[in-house]
């Protein structure tokens, strides 16, 4: 295949799942392993070729927002990410910094006037973004006026907690997506139809953009977080840092995943001093002041031994793949979800296949690959808690299997009305 048509290929089905991730669809074309794999490849043959596509997603920040827009007043940037602590340490140098969770939620910016909040808006292609401001006046934790007559900028992540998205994946909004990233993305862009359910949304605050007036005392990133939490706001857990303790704190950040209640899918290392931060600039993508560290896949090969297929109160019926139990990072693993019926069937799954396996943000299993691809294994045309039929839903990017039976009347309208009309 000529290197061009690759790249276009590559292009295409990675702003599609960019399009997915900002916009709060219930599921992504691909899985996050999928994608930094297609991402991966799509560098190694820009370089190779000598220039990049002008849509590519190396070079652009989330997605063009169509309704409601809102110029950002300083451009919202994306982290370039590694995997390597020493590239880590080579950035930080000599110098200070601040470690802290990389949060897996929703972007979301924040701006206050004369201490009101006067406007709340999306990430967006990171130029402009989406009013969000109705929708983030009914999170939990977002204060209506701060004790301040400056104008303040604050950025920060709207995230579902772990322990709620487990109670919010039994009611029949909850359950259609396949993470708390998702779900959290789907309600800030919703218009009005999940009102209650924004309500178990958090905001943590990790960045002040803009201070009109700032003190002249704060000079540093911990100072601001000292600064945001006197104004009454929830910041990300964090860390000073120097060269000697980063790998050190990274290894504690690392034991501690399994036990914080928020998605998270990395680190991230600013520097500490202000003024440094500032005079380094950014590129068209990325500020100079911080890099996002992600952990390293530690995957595994196992064998396909069986299928579970578990079904929701609201009747949704999802794959679990049973396997051979192997060893990943200390834990034994002995299945893995696929999530849904469409990525049951994009795997192409089959008794006895050999699929690699690894925990997902260091959490939870997940299949990267099945390497044999048997497709011998169908869904159940019965449903395995009542012996009904099931019924297969078609949206325009997913395929969902369904009980009506067991759903009764906790079935979804929107299923409840396709499904009437086929009968």
């Amino acid at each position: 295949m000529p290197i061009e048509t690759r790249m276009r290929r590559l292009v295409t089905i990675l702003n599609e799942a960019c399009q997915a991730y900002y916009s709060g669809q219930e599921e992504s074309p691909m899985t996050d392993a999928q994608y930094d794999r297609y991402l991966e490849e799509l560098k190694i043959l820009e370089a190779e070729a000598g220039y990049r596509l002008a849509e590519s997603p190396t070079i652009r920040v989330g997605y063009e927002e169509m309704e409601d827009k809102i110029k950002h007043y300083i451009p919202i940037l994306s982290l370039k990410d590694t995997k390597n602590v020493e590239e880590l340490l080579y950035f930080l140098g000599e110098k200070e910094g601040i470690l802290s969770w990389k949060l897996d939620g929703v972007s979301i910016v924040l701006y206050y006037q004369n201490g009101k909040l006067d406007r709340a808006v999306s990430r967006g292609n990171g130029m402009i973004g989406k009013d969000i401001t109705r929708n983030v006046r009914m999170m939990r934790n977002i204060p209506d006026m701060i004790e301040t007559k400056n104008t303040v900028i604050i950025r920060g992540e709207g995230c579902i907690a772990l322990s709620d998205f487990e109670t919010l994946k039994q009611t029949t909004e909850g359950e259609k997506y396949r993470n708390p990233r998702n779900l959290a993305s789907g309600l800030i862009n919703s218009q009005g139809t999940r009102d209650s359910l924004l309500g178990y949304m958090t905001f943590i605050a990790h960045s002040v953009m803009f201070i009109d007036g700032i003190a002249k005392n704060v000079s540093t990133k911990s100072e601001l977080f000292v600064y945001l939490e006197r104004l009454g706001f929830m910041v990300v857990p964090h860390v000073k840092v120097v060269n000697y303790t980063l790998k050190h704190e990274i290894d504690k950040f690392t034991n501690e995943v399994e036990g914080f209640d928020y998605p998270v899918d990395g680190l991230v290392l600013t520097l500490d001093d202000l003024l440094i931060g500032k005079s380094l600039g950014s590129t068209a993508k990325f500020p100079r002041d911080s890099m996002a560290f992600k952990w390293p896949d530690i995957s595994v090969f196992t064998k396909v031994r069986g299928m579970k297929w578990s079904v929701s109160p609201t009747g949704l019926i999802t794959p679990v793949l049973l396997v051979t139990p192997v060893e990943i990072e200390g834990t034994t693993v002995k299945q893995a979800s696929l999530h849904s019926l469409r990525i049951f069937e994009d795997m192409a799954i089959g008794i006895g296949d050999t699929v690699e396996i690894f925990k997902a943000n260091k959490i939870i299993p997940e299949v990267k690959e099945n390497l044999t691809r048997s497709a011998t294994e169908p869904h159940p045309e019965v449903c395995p808690v009542c012996g009904n039929q099931t019924v297969v839903m078609h949206g325009i990017k997913t395929r969902k299997l369904y009980c009506i039976q067991c759903a009764g009347d906790k079935l979804p309208k929107e299923v409840k009305e396709v499904y009437l009309s086929h009968i």
